[in-house]
C-alpha cells in the first residue's frame, strides 16, 4: 500500500473512531465524575441535615477510594477477559444505583457504606477506558485523545456546578431535600448511558461495521505493528507489569497528584463558601478554576504531542501546582487565594492529560489492563488521603490553609518523579 493511500486510510480511520468511540468514553467518564463529586455540592446543606462534621465528611468522601482501590485491579482483569462492551455497562449500572442510593442515607454510617459501594462500582472505569483506548487509537494520537478524555473531568465539574444550583433549589418538593434531588437526578443518566454503551461500543476494531474495509485493515495492522514494536523493547507479563519499578513510581506520582486533586475537588465548594461567597453563588464560582483548566490542558496536551515529550510536560505543571497550593498559607486576600487554587487545579489537570501516555505506551494486552489498574489503584490511595486530611485539618485548626498547603506536597513529589523517569521515553519513541 503506497504512503499516500495509507495516509488516506489513516485519516479516515482516525476520524471515524474519534467520532464513534471517543464520545462514548468521554460520556462515561463525564457521568462518573458527576456522580463522584456531586457530594461536594450536596455537603453545603447535607452535612447539617445528617449531623456530619468536616472530618466525617472527609472520611466518607475518602471511603469511595477504599472501594475503588480494592477492586480496581480485579475489575480491570475482568474487563480484559469480557471486553469493554460487556463490563463497562455492568459497572456503570452498579455505580449509578449506588449514587441513587445516596439520596436516602440517614447518617454517617449509611453514608460511609454507600460511598464505599460507589467506589467499588467505579473502580474499573478509568483504567478500563484507558485500556479500550489502547485497543482503538494508534500511539501517535493517544495523548491528544487522553487529553480529550481527561477534559471530561473539568467539564463534568463545570456542568455539575451549573446544574447543581437549580437542583438544590428543589428543596422541599415531594418531601425531599435539595441534596436528595441532586443525587437522584444526577444518577439516572449514568444508568441510561450504561445500557446505551452496550449497544454502541463494538468488541474491537475488527468488528466495527462502520469502518470501511480498507480503513479497518489499516487500523488493525497499525495497532498490531505498534504492539510488536513495543514488545520487542520489553514485553511485560501481568506479573512483570505489577512488579515494574517504573510502573510503581508512576503510581506513587499519581497518588500525590490525586491526593491534591480530590482534596480540592471535594472540598472546593466549602472552601469557596468559607471565603465569603454565598451558597447560591458558590457553584458558579466553583466552575471558574475548571474552565481555566480545560482550556490550558488542551493546549498543553497538543504541545506535548507536537514535541513527543512527556516527562517534562508532566513535571512542569505538577511543580507549578504544588508551589501555588503551598502559597495559600501566606495569602489572605480571597481573590489571591482563588487565583492560587485555580493555578493549582490547572497544573494538576495538565499533568494528568500528559503522563498517562507513558504507561499506555509501555504496556500491552493483559499487562496493560493490570498495570494501568495498579497505577490507578495506588494513585487513588492519595484520593482517599487527600479529602480525609483536609477535613481533619479543618476540624483541628478551624480553617483550610494548612490542609491546602499539605495537598501541595503531592504535586511537588509527582514533579520530581516525572522529571526522573527519562527511561520511559523509549517506549514513546516506538509508537
Amino acid at each position: 500500500m503506497g504512503s499516500g493511500m495509507a495516509d488516506t486510510h489513516e485519516a479516515s480511520a482516525v476520524a471515524r473512531i474519534t467520532w464513534r468511540i471517543l464520545p462514548l468514553l468521554f460520556a462515561a467518564y463525564f457521568v462518573a465524575y458527576v456522580d463522584r463529586v456531586n457530594v461536594g455540592f450536596a455537603a453545603l446543606t447535607m452535612n447539617r441535615d445528617l449531623g456530619l462534621n468536616a472530618q466525617q465528611y472527609g472520611l466518607a468522601a475518602g471511603l469511595f477510594f477504599v472501594g475503588y482501590v480494592a477492586f480496581s485491579i480485579p475489575s480491570n482483569l475482568v474487563l480484559a477477559r469480557l471486553g469493554g462492551r460487556i463490563w463497562i455497562p455492568v459497572i456503570m449500572v452498579l455505580w449509578g444505583l449506588a449514587s441513587l442510593t445516596n439520596a436516602w442515607v440517614t447518617g454517617p454510617h449509611s453514608f460511609y457504606l454507600v460511598r464505599f459501594i460507589l467506589g467499588i462500582g467505579e473502580a474499573g472505569l478509568y483504567p478500563g477506558l484507558l485500556y479500550i483506548m489502547t485497543q482503538w487509537f494508534p500511539g501517535r494520537y493517544r495523548v491528544r485523545m487522553l487529553t480529550l478524555l481527561a477534559l471530561s473531568t473539568p467539564f463534568s465539574i463545570m456542568a455539575g456546578s451549573l446544574i447543581s444550583q437549580p437542583i438544590l433549589l428543589l428543596d422541599g418538593i415531594a418531601g425531599l431535600r435539595g441534596w436528595q434531588w441532586l443525587f437522584a437526578l444526577q444518577a439516572l443518566p449514568t444508568i441510561a448511558l450504561g445500557v446505551a454503551f452496550f449497544f454502541a461500543l463494538p468488541d474491537s476494531p475488527a468488528t466495527a461495521t462502520w469502518l470501511k474495509p480498507d480503513d479497518k485493515a489499516w487500523l488493525v495492522d497499525q495497532l498490531a505493528a505498534e504492539r510488536t514494536r513495543r514488545e520487542q523493547i520489553q514485553r511485560f507479563s501481568v506479573k512483570g507489569a505489577l512488579t515494574s519499578p517504573i510502573v510503581w513510581l508512576i503510581a506513587v506520582a499519581g497518588s500525590g497528584i490525586n491526593g491534591a486533586a480530590y482534596g480540592l475537588i471535594l472540598f472546593l465548594p466549602q472552601m469557596i463558601h468559607a471565603l465569603g461567597v454565598s451558597n447560591a453563588l458558590t457553584p458558579l464560582v466553583n466552575a471558574i478554576p475548571f474552565a481555566v483548566a480545560a482550556l490550558v490542558m488542551v493546549w498543553w496536551g497538543a504541545h506535548s504531542d507536537r514535541s513527543m515529550e512527556r516527562n517534562w510536560h508532566a513535571a512542569i505543571p505538577a511543580a507549578v501546582a504544588g508551589i501555588a497550593l503551598v502559597s495559600c498559607t501566606v495569602l489572605t486576600n480571597p481573590i489571591a487565594i482563588m487565583v492560587a487554587l485555580t493555578v493549582g487545579i490547572t497544573g494538576i489537570f495538565c499533568y494528568v492529560s500528559v503522563f498517562w501516555a507513558v504507561p499506555s505506551a509501555m504496556l500491552t494486552g493483559p499487562a496493560a489492563a493490570a498495570g494501568l489498574a495498579l497505577i490507578n489503584a495506588i494513585a487513588n490511595v492519595g484520593s482517599f488521603a487527600g479529602p480525609y486530611m483536609v477535613g481533619w485539618v479543618k476540624d483541628f485548626t478551624g480553617n483550610y490553609a494548612l490542609g491546602i498547603m499539605a495537598l501541595g506536597i503531592g504535586p511537588l513529589l509527582a514533579a520530581i518523579i516525572a522529571a526522573s523517569l527519562r527511561s520511559a521515553a523509549r517506549f514513546e519513541a516506538s509508537t
